[in-house]
């Protein structure tokens, strides 16, 4: 009997486990809480120098992991596809990003695929996007229809019966309910799963100004089409509203399956429109000298929204909650009429602000949580860029990254935990100010060493170059020092090959995009010349 008895004992013993086995690589939910133009400044965990009280974000550091040298690009919308696709701006179908909606489709290029998408066909999460989308999409038109894109959602050529084509639900979000351009310019209307939520007699043409509604003043800064009840400040609390009803769905229909939830705020752009009461019932608007100020009052009691919504479900520990922005702080400036900045610097000592190639205009916050997982109120001082989150939540998940995606994606997941690694770490990064179509400067990140090369006439010189390990400010530009021409020149040839406008590959190389079509030789640039329309489009490599 004792046979029979040991392997009894043993089977239960190998269920078991089995069983702490399965629990111990579950794959981690993922919370993405994206703010709009807010910089390093105005998160008390970096410079202490808001000020603005925000708790918790205080405590979201406390808990996590800070990073003091992350960036996005200076502007909104190439940030949001570098954040969702790995890579740099200009990879995508405009080098300066696609912004709103109309005849084409959004900044994704054929066979290049999403975070959303990777992670739902490859590791079964649940997934879903809340806010200000922003990267384009193209309006569906009905047979013979003409786009129109003055009257975007009562125009008679266009079928709102169908969804937005490019939109969320096309790039690997189950769930959405978003607005195509934040609160910032229309149509002024949600989209539920790529459908704008309106009744054809509910359209109302907005004209600039300021409204009253039941949540506070309500800015409209460009004209447009949207529905009556359309209320800046009410933006935020309903995005937390939508998110809310997700995490509610996923734990009553797929509890067994992780969630991924990309959650976009409207905080803290303009129009800065406070609600004069938050969820709670505590009060915003008015509480601090300036609008934008309360804002960042207002972003604050989001974050404790959103992080409350996975500890009542007891699942802290198995959530990764990611909290950045989409680009450096903005100016301190009037935040409206009247208004004066009350010295609150967006971007803390750092020179420039939203817009620049300047620290300011790119060095976003960026805080990392995971209850008693990752550990707490610690700082990583290495480069990172959002684009490197793709490779990271992939490397987290336990999926590869997909042949043509995320080329310009690093992953730091063993940074976040044990603070090392660092060979593994990107050596280098490149950002690239537009100023509408046309590229006003660019920079390579080198180590320590930032090269700026200017292309606008009133830039303060061509070539800037500062040592941030001294002179993380900017002040001292020491580009024509002599013992370091052969330096500049090294960097300056990295930053053209990683730029909008590569110089060509001399000689033979191999394609690894475009999946069965890809040719079996090696080819030369001239292969991209001939059928370039059909090749550069499947064939990441002809970028």
């Amino acid at each position: 009997m004792l046979r029979p008895l040991f392997s009894l004992w043993t089977s239960i013993l190998c269920v078991f486990c089995r069983t702490a086995e399965s629990k111990e690589k579950k794959r981690p939910n993922i919370l993405i809480i994206l703010a709009d133009d807010v910089g390093t400044g105005d998160i008390p965990s970096y410079w202490n120098s808001s000020l603005v009280e925000m708790p918790n974000l205080s405590r979201l550091s406390q808990r996590g992991v800070t990073f003091t040298d992350a960036h996005s690009t200076p502007l909104c919308s190439p940030s949001r596809y570098m954040l969702l696709s790995g890579n740099y701006q200009h990879r995508g179908r405009n080098p300066s990003g696609t912004w709103y909606i109309k005849g084409e489709g959004n900044q994704f290029k054929p066979n290049q695929k999403s975070i959303a998408e990777v992670l739902r066909d490859q590791a079964g999460y649940h997934t879903g996007m809340f806010g200000k989308w922003h990267i384009g999409g193209k309006i569906p038109l009905k047979n013979g229809g003409k786009l129109n894109t003055t009257h975007l959602l009562s125009h008679e050529g266009h079928d709102w019966t169908q969804p937005l084509i490019d939109g969320p639900q096309d790039f690997g979000f189950d769930s959405s309910l978003i607005s195509v351009a934040g609160i910032q310019r229309g149509p002024y209307t949600w989209f539920r799963d790529g459908i704008p939520v309106f009744n054809p007699s509910n359209i109302t043409w907005w004209r600039r100004g300021d409204y009253s509604t039941p949540f506070g003043t309500s800015t409209i800064l460009q004209w447009g089409e949207g529905v009556h009840d359309w209320s800046s400040p009410a933006y935020n609390q309903i995005i937390v509203n939508a998110t809310a009803r997700f995490i509610d769905n996923h734990f009553d229909s797929h509890a067994d399956d992780p969630f991924f939830l990309y959650t976009a705020l409207g905080a803290v752009h303009a129009p800065q429109t406070p609600p004069t009461i938050y969820l709670d019932g505590t009060p915003v608007a008015g509480e601090y000298p300036t609008a934008h100020m309360d804002m960042l009052l207002e972003l604050d009691k989001v974050i404790g929204s959103l992080v409350s919504l996975v500890e009542k479900k007891g699942r802290g520990e198995d959530t990764i909650i990611i909290f950045t922005s989409d680009n450096g702080g903005i100016r301190e400036a009037k935040s409206s009429p009247g208004e004066r900045g009350a010295g609150h610097l967006s971007s803390g000592p750092l020179r420039g602000h939203k817009g620049d190639i300047y620290e300011g205009g790119h060095r976003v916050p960026l805080i990392i949580q995971r209850s008693q997982k990752y550990p707490g109120n610690v700082r990583r001082p290495h480069m990172v860029g959002l684009s490197d989150i793709y490779s990271t939540l992939c490397d987290i998940a336990g999926v590869s990254v997909p042949d043509g995606s995320a080329q310009d994606s690093v992953s730091f997941a063993k940074y976040i935990k044990f603070g090392r690694n660092m060979k593994s770490l990107r050596s280098s990064l490149a950002t690239w100010d537009y100023k509408g179509p046309y590229l006003a400067s660019e920079s390579l990140r080198w180590g320590n060493l930032k090269l700026i090369r200017n292309f606008r006439s009133d830039a303060p010189a061509k070539f800037e170059l500062y040592n941030l390990d001294k002179d993380l400010y900017e002040t001292n530009n020491i580009a024509k020092r002599a013992e370091y021409q052969i330096l500049r020149r090294n960097m300056l040839i990295k930053l053209k090959k990683l730029g909008p406008c590569p110089d060509d590959v001399k000689g033979m190389f191999s394609i690894k995009s475009g999946g069965d079509k890809a040719p079996k030789q090696k080819v030369t640039c001239k292969w991209f010349e001939r059928k370039s329309a059909y090749r550069c489009k499947n064939f990441l490599e002809g970028d």
